[in-house]
């Protein structure tokens, strides 16, 4: 998956100029925030032992991103075919909230 948003997050200035904005955008600077956050991803999965990569990590049911040290501590859901991608702010608000 990452390697797919790293082959697929390449902008150019001139497909953000095209865009609505209150304010210009700083291409490069999205373009070093992108790479910085893949690298933080990769990171974190290479310490995550093999059979936990995929699964959400709740703390009292609240998703989380898991402290590598303390996997036990935290429920864990994995996804199920036919299942449903949960969605809440909290999801939305614990992927985001490191950048």
């Amino acid at each position: 998956m990452l390697a797919e948003i790293t082959r697929h997050s390449r902008f150019t200035a001139e497909e953000f100029r095209v865009l609505a904005m209150e304010r210009p955008l700083d291409v490069a600077d999205v373009h070093r925030r992108i790479r910085s956050m893949i690298e933080d991803a990769e990171r974190f999965i290479g310490e995550m032992p093999s059979d936990d990569v995929g699964l959400v990590f709740l703390d009292g049911g609240k998703p989380v991103q898991p402290d590598v040290s303390a996997l036990d501590t935290y429920q864990r859901r994995a996804g199920a075919r036919r299942g449903i991608w949960p969605s809440s702010p909290g999801i939305i608000s614990s992927m985001l909230e490191g950048y």
